[in-house]
């Protein structure tokens, strides 16, 4: 029984529970749809499908993808035509024949066939394309299987089962152990101790079930800071860190460490990006980290190369394998609490503990059993529901298999009406039966509406039912105490852990859908440094975990199977003097507070929400900096402004610190790892080209600054931005070329990048151009010149904007003669060209253009580090 609440912070937990069963209820709405092959009406009340293109959500327009027979299918026309992806497709209504074309791909779909033509050869699907009205939304859509059609034109396409979200990605383009490669598999993340690593264009990819991470940007230039070296004409790549010497062989898979031979469980390869024209030596994480000193777990929900620092750094044994170790944590250094199984669950627990995966059973009569219907049983547990397939003559054989999140049983010797099952169950949806008659037997699907459910198949003693019983999961211990220096929490359960995990102030929920509590409601005051107090509840079959956590901490999140960890860790400040400090109002986060950075006056804003200068005359803003000319504190448009005016151009950065937030100051070189110059060509007086479109006077200038400033911005100012984006111009406004030029060394920038529009007499001339200095003879530490970085746009921005790729140009423009750091014009497309003008001017080509700017911006600094 939870204990009575002493403060505020229990109220909220109260709070998040209530809260809780409406999440549950939303997801199970139901939808009214008509199937025009059937003419049935019915009532869908099985997952919601949700679509992602490169992570960002594709409007649906109120018709969601619907799950039948364990295959998610969805309106070809948003999923696949008006979505980026941009297929092209023609329908043949009368034939019901829908044709999708892309490239060199063509693949025809008839309505109710599962036989699909594949660049003219006939493939199979699971599931036929069918029409389908959605009564509610008075729309009839045209569904398709969704992995199908995805994977035919090669783009990558994850299930996750808990969000009910199919990710479609672009595969990646290629090119290893000489061929080219359209990529579909893993493309996954590496964290070091917890810090996600930046890859931008190049993720890790699975070769052979290892994870290829790349070699400098995960060894080289990360926190390891191990030495490497690669000889491009050997192949040969060394890493050093400490006493340790690393040499491995591009296609070998012997390593020498410290000179003594390790095999490893893949050979290391150079990757050529097809895309970004860019190269990775890429090499097998788990061997590589171990040989450095670090420990290597694979996080196959997060698809994440785990590293983290070996506590006592050991010699590899040459006997052991390299791959990550998944026996049991060494003693912690102190257990705060173990919660085991409650008394009233023991049984129950044993029962669960006891259960056999049996699919299939037989009596082995000739007899065909004609089948009277199907129930679901009344029975005490809450844990399991049993379903009850009867007929009056015995059962012959029966077998039951799972196919991703269908169960099919299979009964010989028996037949039944084609009918739908919709029972009221928690761990199914709509189950499905239907008769075959060339060999007399019976199909009966049985949709899992989550993904750890456990089954088995038993048949009563006159043979005359089958039993298929579904059993959630349990959860069975919770631990906590401190450990290598962390506080942590670590929870098992009967089958692996699929928790949605929220975070609100510092309180951290792990809510376990189709899970029973074996442990019962539970909470405790850790006593720890950073995990504060734990709170387990119930609300029928889903368990809620309530972590409170300290102010000042972060967490990470381990999964092992049916083992689950979270480890809480001092949020580290970096060694900046964070020398302007303020408070926060009490009903105010950090996570409230925004700024903006007014580099052009010598000013920094500082936004909080609603009007609270009378606090801040109360809690002035400190400082002890001398570069801070003034600080005011005004109130506007809902929201107090604190701006800092410093005597020249700083950049910041703010950290929280204690209760209160701070402020470091400093040239932009010593706070900004990456840094660019972005200037929108001409402005004000000064129109550059000047075209006409449908009546409409079009100006050079107002393309430019739209793209450069407008758009980018909110890419280069995100907060997962590692690149620092000043503009040379941030209105209509003329500036002078030699002043754009200059105004990199004012900022400390390590590239500059210039937008322009072309133009030419000639009508005809289309595409993209890339213009350097000869004469800018920049180069940074890393090698980085104007052409290298010339060659690196124009190898990938005509393919990531759609716009014809043709050459790049020595010239003598001043902003990228004059400039002091490797420089180039963009000369994006022709005003003079019809087609061109017309897409320079749509504002999804422009927005296109924005990002593919940033994305190529962020792989040339991986590329090309700072160093900084």
């Amino acid at each position: 029984m939870l204990k009575k609440w002493v403060n505020a912070k229990h109220l909220l937990i109260v709070f998040i529970l209530v809260c809780l069963p409406f999440t549950n209820a939303l997801a199970a709405s139901k939808l009214n749809l008509y199937y025009h092959t059937t003419k049935k009406n019915v009532t869908y009340t099985g997952q919601q499908v949700k679509y992602t293109y490169d992570g960002k959500a594709i409007n649906m327009r109120n018709t969601p993808g619907i799950i039948i027979d364990g295959t998610a299918l969805a309106s070809f026309n948003d999923v696949f035509v008006k979505s980026p992806i941009k297929l092209k497709y023609t329908y043949n209504e009368a034939k019901g024949i829908l044709t999708l074309s892309q490239g060199s791909t063509t693949l025809v779909l008839t309505t109710g066939s599962k036989t699909a033509t594949l660049n003219g050869k006939k493939v199979n699907m699971s599931v036929a394309p069918m029409k389908v009205k959605f009564k509610d939304a008075k729309s009839t859509k045209l569904l398709v299987p969704t992995r199908f059609v995805a994977e035919s034109f090669g783009y990558s396409y994850v299930w996750n089962s808990q969000t009910s979200t199919a990710a479609i990605s672009q595969s990646l383009k290629l090119y290893y152990n000489n061929k080219t490669v359209s990529y579909t598999g893993t493309q996954g993340a590496v964290t070091i101790n917890g810090n996600k690593v930046k890859q931008n264009d190049m993720p890790s990819i699975v070769i052979n079930d290892t994870a290829m991470i790349r070699a400098w940007k995960v060894f080289g230039a990360t926190s390891i800071k191990a030495g490497y070296r690669f000889n491009s004409a050997t192949k040969e790549l060394t890493l050093t860190k400490g006493d340790t010497v690393v040499k491995l062989t591009m296609g070998s898979k012997t390593a020498y460490v410290n000179g003594k031979a390790r095999t490893m469980s893949a050979a290391p390869l150079v990757v050529d990006n097809l895309e970004t024209g860019l190269s990775y030596v890429m090499v097998p994480g788990s061997n590589v980290s171990s040989y450095l000193g670090y420990d290597y777990s694979w996080n196959s929900a997060t698809k994440t190369s785990q590293l983290t620092t070996r506590t006592t750094p050991v010699e590899p044994d040459p006997d052991k394998d390299d791959g990550p170790d998944l026996g049991g944590d060494s003693l912690p250094d102190i257990i705060a609490f173990n919660w085991g199984l409650d008394s009233d669950n023991v049984t129950e627990y044993t029962d669960l503990s006891n259960i056999t995966s049996i699919t299939e059973v037989s009596d082995d009569t000739g007899s065909t059993a004609f089948i009277d219907g199907i129930a679901i049983e009344t029975v005490a547990s809450i844990n399991k529901e049993v379903y009850a397939i009867r007929s009056s003559i015995p059962f012959s054989k029966a077998q039951l298999t799972q196919n991703e999140q269908v169960l099919n049983l299979h009964i010989n010797n028996s037949t039944i009406n084609a009918n739908e099952y919709t029972l009221g169950g928690s761990l199914i949806g709509t189950i499905t039966s239907a008769a075959t008659a060339e060999d007399i037997s019976t199909n009966i699907s049985f949709p899992l509406l989550y993904e750890n459910t456990m089954y088995t198949l038993s048949l009563s003693e006159d043979k005359c039912t089958i039993y298929v019983t579904l059993y959630s999961n349990s959860l069975n211990t919770i631990t906590a105490g401190h450990s290598g220096g962390n506080d942590y929490i670590e929870i098992t359960g009967m089958k692996n852990l699929i928790p949605v995990i929220t975070e609100t102030d510092d309180l951290v929920t792990l809510q376990f859908t189709n899970t029973v509590n074996g442990i019962g409601d539970n909470y405790i005051v850790t006593g720890l440094d950073t995990l504060k107090s734990v709170t387990g509840t119930t609300n029928g079959r889903t368990v809620s975990i309530i972590l409170e956590k300290s102010a000042a901490s972060e967490y990470k999140v381990e999964q092992n199977g049916n083992s689950m960890k979270v480890i809480f860790m001092e949020e580290e400040v970096e060694s900046l003097d964070y020398s302007v400090q303020f408070d926060l109002p009490s009903d105010i986060l950090y996570s409230d507070i925004t700024t903006e950075d007014r580099y052009y006056k010598n000013q920094i804003a500082i936004m909080v929400p609603g009007n609270q200068v009378s606090y801040y005359k109360s809690n002035p803003v400190k400082s002890g900096n001398p570069v801070v000319k003034s600080i005011t504190v005004n109130y506007a448009n809902s929201r107090t402004e604190i701006v800092i005016t410093t005597t020249k151009l700083q950049g910041y950065k703010l950290a929280r610190i204690d209760k209160k937030v701070g402020i470091a100051l400093g040239n932009p070189s010593d706070i900004y790892k990456n840094i660019v110059v972005l200037d929108a060509g001409h402005g004000g007086t000064d129109p550059g080209a000047v075209r006409t479109l449908n009546g409409k006077t079009i100006y050079e200038r107002d393309i430019n600054f739209k793209i450069m400033y407008d758009l980018t911005q909110k890419y280069f100012n995100g907060t997962d931005s590692p690149v620092k984006a000043y503009y040379s111009r941030y209105d209509n406004t003329k500036v002078d070329l030699y002043e754009r030029a200059a105004f990199a060394k004012k900022v400390g920038a390590d590239i500059f990048i210039s937008l322009h529009m072309n133009a030419n007499n000639n009508t005809s001339p289309n595409g993209t151009e890339i213009y350097y200095s000869n004469t800018n003879n920049s180069v940074t530490e890393s090698g980085l010149t104007s052409k290298n970085l010339a060659n690196i746009f124009l190898n990938s921005l005509p393919g990531k904007i759609g716009t014809n790729k043709r050459y790049i140009s020595a010239q003598n423009y001043v902003v990228i003669r004059e400039n002091t750091v490797p420089a180039i014009l963009i000369e994006l497309a022709f005003m003079s060209n019809k087609g061109d003008l017309a897409l320079m001017t749509s504002s999804s080509f422009q927005e296109k253009t924005a990002k593919a700017i940033y994305e190529i911006t962020c792989s040339v600094f991986d590329s090309y580090p700072t160093g900084r």
